[in-house]
């Protein structure tokens, strides 16, 4: 498991908690503009730096999935949650 923070919506309002994701259930990583859009534009809670970048991890349930908008680059998710690139075997 791996701890990371979270950006929760209520209606119009923010607020950040901490999360625990197992990387396992991680079937995608994206660079989410819309969160970066609401801190630029003050809406998300103060102490964030206006440089930040958010991702949004597409988590499998399932018959379902779930997505959980988190604090940071993909980049540093990706290798936060020590996803790698895999490579197809030719033979």
């Amino acid at each position: 498991m791996v701890k990371l923070v979270e950006v929760c919506k209520t209606l119009n309002n923010y607020s950040l908690q901490e999360i625990y994701i197992n990387p396992e259930h991680v079937v995608a990583i994206r660079s989410d503009n819309k969160t970066r859009e609401a801190l630029v534009e003050g809406r998300l809670p103060p102490g964030l730096s206006q440089g930040q970048s958010f991702t949004t991890l597409y988590l499998d349930r399932g018959q379902t999935g779930i997505d959980v908008v988190v604090v940071g680059c993909a980049e540093a998710i990706r290798e936060k949650l020590g996803v790698v690139r895999r490579t197809l075997l030719k033979g």
